[in-house]
């Protein structure tokens, strides 16, 4: 389906199941088709004890308020698998039933398991979605890749004191991408469009939510969509070493002609650079 925009929102604040079913309500009022809410939104993210499956609970109860409003969320929680295992998860959920499962890719707290692949896919109303969880988005491949994938849009829920703005703002432009910042803090939730500029934050804030509009083809039209063509994936085969593959090693500068080097210097005066 293509599509000229959509609504999003952006929730900060600390949620538990009943907060969030009536701020799907406030944001269907507000013509809303996607909201973001934190990292970690439900239950408490330091207490494994709380942790729920995929098909739990919290999980359920927000489908079926994503069904009475129509309104998609995004929700974070800590995962418990079958195996026993604990993830740093998010869920998309779409009025119909359609799930999608994210894990954070690198887990920063003990207890927890890192996941093992991207998540990007095409969202029921016709835009492609990535997800990446706190600071998975401070790895700039990460979000190289899911932008390499295709996504649109990128969901980019975080928690903590650490101010993610001005690195999100420079993703976004570098890709081409929206991306959706959902935090706990007012000051720190934000939208950035694919060039960098920061469409909405808490002072532009509507009831709680933190609104804008998502018009893919502006990213497709975008400087960073179009540098992505222009890449040379055969200069950055280190990037694919396992382990620190830095400082690189430099290769020696080739002779050019009559053996001579190429140079560029400047000389630095008390009032011009001279080159």
């Amino acid at each position: 389906m293509d599509i000229t925009s959509f609504r999003i929102a952006v929730i900060a604040l600390e949620s538990q199941p009943a907060l969030i079913a009536g701020t799907l309500a406030d944001a269907a009022s507000q013509g809303v088709q996607l909201a973001v809410f934190p990292q970690s939104s439900i239950g408490a993210p330091d207490d494994l004890s709380r942790a729920e499956p995929f098909d739990g609970p919290s999980i359920r109860a927000i489908a079926a308020a994503v069904d009475d409003t129509g309104v998609a969320a995004g929700v974070g929680w800590i995962e418990r698998t079958e195996d026993g295992r604990f993830y740093d998860s998010y869920a998309m959920l779409f009025p119909g039933g359609a799930r999608v499962r994210h894990r954070k890719l690198h887990a920063s707290q003990r207890g927890l398991h890192g996941g093992n692949r991207f998540t990007v896919f095409e969202a029921p109303f016709g835009v492609r979605i990535g997800i990446l969880i706190g600071d998975d988005n401070d790895v700039v491949e990460n979000v190289r890749m899911t932008a390499l994938m295709g996504a649109t849009l990128l969901i980019a829920p975080m928690r903590g004191d650490r101010s993610h703005r001005a690195p999100l703002a420079a993703r976004a432009a570098d890709n081409g991408m929206f991306i959706a910042c959902s935090h706990p803090s007012c000051d720190e939730a934000l939208i950035a469009g694919p060039d960098g500029r920061v469409l909405a934050r808490h002072a532009s804030a509507k009831g709680g939510l933190i609104v804008a509009e998502v018009k893919p083809a502006l990213a497709e039209a975008s400087i960073g969509r179009k540098a992505l063509s222009a890449r040379r994936p055969d200069l950055y085969e280190p990037l694919a070493r396992a382990g620190n593959a830095y400082p690189l090693r430099i290769e020696a500068e080739r002779a050019m002609p009559r053996g001579s080097l190429p140079l560029s210097f400047a000389m630095v005066g008390r009032n011009r650079v001279m080159r």
